[in-house]
């Protein structure tokens, strides 16, 4: 639940303003401890942060695939954050592509997107994880990678 003292944001906005606090931080943890120790931390804390997420948005919109659908296309794309493609959907399976990402757009004006990756898109498998342990994720190519779209699969477990 949000807490109704707390300004609404857009999901992009609030990854902004995160990255804005995070980049500084994250250098300075590369150069005091190195490439391999910053990369662990990073991967470690936005695994947490985004198992977090994941189990919020289950308790807020429930845990199948069209309550995923629902935060993909309402939470991530919202305000304008990233344009969804839905392909094929039903009780099991969900698969989507992004055709827009301004989510990487925001790290490739900064010429971070090395870190975009780490701080982004790394989070879904670990969000999923929180989540909907039954669901998993394949995902092929990322916009933060240079492809031309992000190809969400998720699948129920067999």
């Amino acid at each position: 639940m949000v807490d109704a003292s707390e300004v609404s944001i857009t999901h992009l906005q609030r990854r902004k303003i995160e990255g804005r606090v995070l980049i500084p931080f994250i250098q300075v943890v590369r150069d005091q401890l190195g490439q391999s120790a910053m990369r662990a931390v990073v991967d470690e804390t936005i695994r947490r942060l985004a198992a977090d997420d994941g189990a919020r948005w289950a308790a807020a919109y429930g845990k199948t695939t069209a309550s995923l659908r629902t935060v993909a296309q309402e939470l991530w794309a919202g305000g304008g954050g990233m344009d969804v493609e839905l392909v094929a959907e039903s009780d099991d399976h969900l698969d989507f592509n992004v055709t827009r990402c301004r989510y990487a757009e925001f790290y490739k004006e900064l010429g971070l997107s090395d870190l975009g990756i780490r701080v982004q898109c790394n989070r879904d498998g670990a969000m999923l994880a929180g989540f909907n342990d039954e669901l998993e994720l394949s995902r092929s190519q990322t916009i933060m990678e240079g492809a031309t779209c992000c190809d969400f699969r998720f699948r129920k477990r067999a």
